[in-house]
């Protein structure tokens, strides 16, 4: 895959998640293995609730 469209995936959360799902399924591997995967799955999502949270209360105006 070119360089660039691995660079824009980073921002996809199901790239953390299949990285994350296929290290736990896989090889058995711990939280300690994952946690980087997992921190960026909870980032993106409190980035999107957040987004979702100001677009609802701009609604409610």
């Amino acid at each position: 895959m070119v360089e660039i469209i691995q660079t824009i995936m980073l921002a996809a959360p199901n790239t953390h998640f299949i990285v994350m799902a296929q290290a736990v399924l896989y090889r058995g591997a711990g939280f300690s293995v994952v946690w980087p995967q997992f921190m960026w799955l909870a980032g993106i999502a409190a980035a999107l609730f957040t987004l979702s949270l100001r677009g609802f209360r701009r609604s409610l105006r």
